[in-house]
């Protein structure tokens, strides 16, 4: 293209959001060419491929800016009373214009604006109740709208502490080669047993149909639904009305399957569904095939939950067209005609009804921790069902840092920032409250994004991407609502490199830091404090579980080629052995070096700092108890490699084992009261008290 003033694409790009630099992870500043900016601005909408482009775009943005009375997006935070600017025309008297606020919950409020500078709530107003309200100005010629957000701050946990297992990997002698709702709700009860307030997993949502075996779950087709691959058919009614259903279940085919998936290490998705829906398929048909009280509840449900019913159809239309929705010829949410079978919608509506009840089960058990992506698979439902919010094109990701030195591509498309907002962000208050009704707390993936995101254009490698920015304060108050609505702890997920502005707005908001001490250690500090308004753990599932972290199984993988190097190991594993002994110092630890007993010693110290510590909550993964060496997902190595691992222990082996318990014990001791209690195995049946309640989250 010919070389556009860099004053007025810079200019443009500013204007609309795009970051034409950033700071990296290695402190340099890091900017993007031309074509880059050029690129992104297309794709959100903003035509800049020569001079005359880019001048006209910025003219027509600076003028239909000019003329909103109001932004889309009103924020009001409760109990701070800040003006609001009203711009009316020069030639329109303030004090003939009339301010009306119609709440969520009914009811409308309205006074004169009297000047350009609104102010809801403060001293001497009726503060407004915390909802997604609609502000509106009349005048003489205007009538102008926005989304009214009113605010509070994030719900506060107590102090306490939790126990991490993905449910895919949770084994029992009855699964079906994967954890089930029921046992992620046995799970809940037994730490609650315990005195643990919570439990934590991967995301829940459903794969995407285009992925192969290993699907991401941070990729889901849709962050509306809830994966059917974790139900159970047992306790369900209608196999006691479907006999082909039981005939199924009991048939030794079947039977032989499942006991070959119990064996293996890995779940087999796709063997997984085929062998559910042939049990849970006829379950359906009788269920549909007559009314009953159970057929209303699916129908009330059904009709409580449109997008489910959606979804239904577009899982039926992947089955007979494939899985890219844009290779149908039908456009988003269309399906060519003749191509829906009935039977398949009501089985599709069925099975994620029926993982909707299960989840909510297990929820009534104990608190559950669960896990919000930061986007969706671009040929997934929600891009049909929602497509003018995403940003087609564009895929999420993150520049280079000293883990990834090629960056980091996700694949998953951006919210398209002025879509979202002129939506009044239906898609984001749809996807919370879809994750927050089961959870007593939620993790923000990546919350950075509410700020800004790093985009990568078409034909691009994630070196060549920007950082879009975000309205901020109307995603951080839309997500306080709904948080304070639903009564759940929000974790941000604010690892790696991050602006200052992102953790004093989370301070702000109440939302709790992710501190991750394998990232705090050092050799210089190996036990330093997390801060008070976090979630503390050793570790994420993305990195090196305790005992492979200790005695440096995870450099061999960094020190794979086209990873860090040779050379890089060498460094590093002298500075793993010098932090091993520091660690073991500063524990007051016998120096026991590499090797399963050093490691046991070590991580037992280093959860018992953290539990007498100041952290707010405190999350213990439960395979560094019993020193799983791998972890869930190894980045840069093949997708069928990840996501997929089982636990090496059963829940009920878990649960009576000694050091396990008594590890958590020792936890649950210093969370509340600062004191260990003698250092012996604790019998599991004393453990099994799963009525007393334990410490709200």
């Amino acid at each position: 293209m010919a070389r556009t003033a860099p004053s007025e694409l810079d200019e443009l790009a500013d204007v609309c959001g795009v970051q034409r630099q950033h700071v990296g992870a290695d402190g340099r500043v890091h900017a993007a060419d031309d074509d880059t900016l050029v690129a992104v601005l297309g794709a959100l909408g903003v035509a800049a491929a020569g001079p005359a482009e880019v001048a006209e775009s910025l003219r027509a943005t600076r003028a239909a800016r000019r003329a909103r009375v109001l932004d889309p997006v009103v924020v009001h935070v409760v109990g701070r009373g800040q003006p609001t600017t009203v711009r009316l025309p020069a030639a329109v008297d303030p004090r003939r214009a009339w301010v009306a606020v119609e709440l969520e919950g009914g009811g409308t409020r309205t006074a004169r604006l009297e000047h350009d500078q609104l102010r809801l709530g403060g001293p001497g107003a009726a503060e407004l109740p915390v909802g997604l309200h609609r502000l509106r100005v009349e005048a003489p010629g205007i009538d102008a709208e926005a989304l009214l957000v009113a605010a509070p701050r994030c719900p506060a946990p107590e102090r306490g502490w939790g126990a991490f297992l993905p449910l895919h990997a949770l084994r029992t002698p009855k699964d079906w080669g994967v954890g089930r709702y029921g046992d992620l709700g046995a799970l809940a009860r037994w730490v609650r047993g315990l005195g643990g307030s919570f439990v934590g997993t991967l995301p829940l949502y459903p794969a995407a149909a285009s992925e192969a075996a290993g699907a991401s779950p941070y990729r889901p087709s849709t962050r509306l639904a809830w994966s059917e691959l974790h139900v159970d058919p047992a306790p369900l009614p209608e196999l006691a009305e479907a006999p082909e259903a039981r005939e199924q279940l009991g048939s030794a085919e079947l039977q032989q399957c499942l006991a070959a998936a119990r064996r293996s290490e890995l779940v087999d998705p796709q063997a997984l569904r085929h062998a559910l829906r042939s049990v849970l398929a006829p379950m359906a048909r009788s269920l549909l095939a007559a009314p009953s009280a159970r057929r209303r509840e699916l129908e009330g449900f059904a009709a409580a939950h449109p997008e489910l019913v959606a979804y239904a159809r577009f899982c039926a239309a992947v089955e007979r067209l494939g899985p890219r929705w844009r290779d149908w010829g039908g456009g988003p949410r269309t399906v060519p005609p003749g191509v829906i079978d009935d039977e398949a919608v009501g089985y599709h509506l069925y099975v994620h009804w029926v993982a909707h009840e299960q989840l909510h089960g297990a929820a009534r058990e104990g608190g559950l921790y669960l896990d919000l992506p930061v986007g969706v698979d671009p040929d997934g439902f929600d891009t049909w069902w929602e497509p003018e919010i995403f940003v087609e094109g564009l895929r999420v990701g993150a520049p280079p840092d000293a883990f990834h030195a090629g960056g980091q591509d996700w694949g998953v498309p951006p919210p398209h920032p002025e879509a979202a907002a002129a939506s009044g962000y239906r898609y984001l208050v749809d996807v919370l409250r879809h994750a927050m009704s089961p959870a007593a707390m939620l993790r923000l993936d990546h919350v950075m994004g509410l700020h800004r995101l790093y985009c990568i254009p078409p034909g691009a490698d994630a070196r060549h991407g920007v950082y879009v920015r975000y309205p901020a304060e109307e995603l951080r108050a839309v997500v306080a609502v709904e948080a304070h609505r639903a009564g759940v702890v929000v974790v941000g997920e604010d690892l790696g490199t991050v602006p200052g502005e992102v953790r004093r707005a989370m301070a702000e908001d109440g939302m709790l830091r992710s501190w991750v001490l394998q990232f705090e250690s050092a050799v210089e500090d190996p036990l330093p404090e997390p801060p008070e308004a976090c979630l503390a753990t050793w570790g994420t599932h993305d990195l090196a579980p305790f005992a492979a972290a200790w005695d440096g199984d995870d450099i061999e993988d960094r020190a794979a080629p086209g990873e860090a190097g040779a050379r890089w190991a060498v460094t590093e594993r002298a500075r793993r052995a010098a932090w091993r002994a520091a660690l073991e110092a500063a524990l007051s630890l016998p120096r026991a070096g590499r090797g399963a007993g050093g490691s046991r010693l070590a991580l037992r110290g280093v959860l018992d700092h953290l539990a007498a510590g100041p952290a707010r909550l405190v999350m213990v993964d439960l395979e560094d108890l019993w020193g799983e060496r791998r972890p869930h997902n190894r980045p840069g190595t093949p997708a069928a490699a990840n996501w997929r691992r089982r636990a090496a222990k059963t829940l009920c082996e878990i649960e009576s084992d000694p050091e396990v318990v008594e590890t958590l014990g020792r936890v649950e001791h210093l969370r509340r009261a600062g004191a260990l209690p003698p250092a012996r195995p604790v019998p599991a049946d004393a453990n099994r008290d799963l009525g007393r309640p334990g410490r709200p989250v």
